[in-house]
């Protein structure tokens, strides 16, 4: 029999709020980068595990010009490419199979098997803030509606520096992009997208309206009640960091491989071209997709057209593959969504 040891709490009808068997997707470190000007920039970051999940996301709003730069990172290293001289969000998210990262003052810390659970004031568990559903796309064959854009306000601010993290799923075919959070480090107020279906690389469903759910989730905690049964973590200032009454937003599943190769078929058209890539995904209809640096613009760098949309999400029927495309226009040496962070999350609790 297995050891059992960890830290389960319940409410008032016995329904499980918080099991360290489950594990939280929660930050090892978050940190800021600075871009240097070189194409490719290699940055130390001993934090990052072999197990890690990271994320380098824009601390800007540009509108739909907002972009992010390309992002690989294997054990202890970041690599940047044309992350120009702006600074980025960096987060480090675990699986908790790694060690204990240096312990913060006022928190919890549980180990069950090799399952380790950690949230102080350091370590925070990612908490979902709000959520809702999106109707983008052409509304049905022969329908002159087109939903280009969907918007989103929060009904809060996010007032962490860095953007929250926006996820996103769909009842079927998804082709979504030009994401954007809207404000500014402190005061987060909502979320922008487009829609891209292709009619001619995807058939007959990019026909029909995209039914998107999304969820936004932060670091900070809202002010949901702890309730009689349950317990919350606050730091030396009183701020609330966890409380198990709050809904998490886990790392249930994980992307087969977290790199893309050339698969799909590309877009095309009187002077456009939008090259095609594929990652294999986990195969759950029930796991969401980050879409924070995914669904943002690349920068190219000094040419006539430096920003580059991507986009992309589900295939219809196929969750074994997320397929994403750039756009390039003239076809000429194609840029690739390659080396994006990302990671397939799913609340703990139905929505």
């Amino acid at each position: 029999m297995a050891d059992l040891y960890g830290h389960r709490t319940k409410d008032s009808a016995g329904v499980i709020t918080m099991d360290t068997t489950i594990t939280p997707i929660r930050s090892l470190k978050m940190m800021q980068v600075t871009g240097n000007g070189a194409l490719d920039q290699y940055i130390a970051i001993p934090e990052i595990q072999a197990a890690s999940f990271v994320v380098v996301d824009a601390l800007f709003d540009g509108g739909e010009n907002t972009y992010s730069p390309q992002a690989w990172y294997s054990q202890g290293q970041l690599q940047l490419r044309r992350a120009m001289s702006s600074t980025w969000q960096v987060m480090i998210l675990s699986q908790g199979g790694e060690p204990f990262a240096a312990q913060g003052s006022y928190g919890i810390r549980a180990a069950n098997n090799s399952v380790r659970t950690q949230i102080d004031a350091i370590n925070k568990v990612l908490t979902v803030r709000s959520s809702g559903a999106l109707n983008l796309g052409q509304q049905g064959p022969g329908s002159g509606s087109f939903i280009q854009w969907g918007e989103v306000t929060f009904p809060e601010p996010v007032t962490t520096y860095e953007r929250p993290l926006v996820f996103f799923n769909a009842a079927d075919y998804m082709m979504i992009g030009r994401f954007y959070v809207k404000g500014s480090p402190g005061n987060w107020t909502g979320f922008r997208i487009k829609a891209y279906p292709s009619i001619a690389a995807h058939g007959d469903i990019a026909r029909y309206p995209m039914a998107i759910k999304w969820f936004c989730a932060s670091y900070m905690t809202p002010n949901t009640p702890a309730g009689d049964y349950g317990e919350s973590v606050r730091d030396a200032a009183g701020n609330r960091l966890f409380v198990t009454s709050a809904n998490l937003s886990l790392l249930n599943s994980q992307p087969s491989i977290n790199s893309f190769s050339t698969g799909g078929t590309p877009i095309t058209g009187a002077g456009y071209y939008a090259s095609p890539a594929q990652m294999g995904w986990t195969g759950s209809y029930d796991d969401y997709v980050l879409g924070n640096a995914l669904f943002s613009s690349t920068n190219v760098g000094q040419t006539t057209q430096p920003l580059r949309a991507n986009f992309g999400g589900f295939l219809s029927g196929n969750r074994s593959v997320l397929q994403m495309y750039c756009e390039n226009f003239d076809g000429i040496n194609p840029v690739s969504v390659n080396g994006r962070t990302l990671f397939a999350s799913r609340p703990m609790k139905p929505l």
